[in-house]
């Protein structure tokens, strides 16, 4: 089961959290790497765009991070949060047995 979650915090400030595998089957899966190709893209988007900075661990199979951007980013930053949260929305959607979304 992949646990996913955004914590928003102030408007500029969030938790975000991405913790477990789909499957057994490392590497082979479609939803590990749907997930996997949305979270990365989330966190290299906002850390080129807005500055974003972050504080935590991020390896394979587990993404715990505070993120911070620049205050100027946070009508930005809130609106591509609420893009990506309907991604994975999607994707929990799709495979509920696999992936859970707080």
């Amino acid at each position: 089961m992949i646990d996913i979650c955004f914590s928003e915090l102030t408007s500029n400030k969030l938790n975000f959290s991405v913790i477990g595998h789909s499957s057994t089957d490392k590497g082979k899966d479609i939803v590990c790497a749907a997930v996997s190709a949305l979270t990365q893209t989330f966190l290299r988007g906002i850390e080129n765009n807005l500055k974003a900075k972050f504080q935590g661990e991020f390896q394979t199979g587990k993404c715990n991070l505070s993120i911070e951007v620049p205050v100027e980013f946070s009508q930005e930053f809130k609106i591509i949060c609420e893009i990506f949260k309907d991604g994975f929305y999607k994707i929990a959607e799709s495979y509920p047995e696999q992936v859970k979304l707080n």
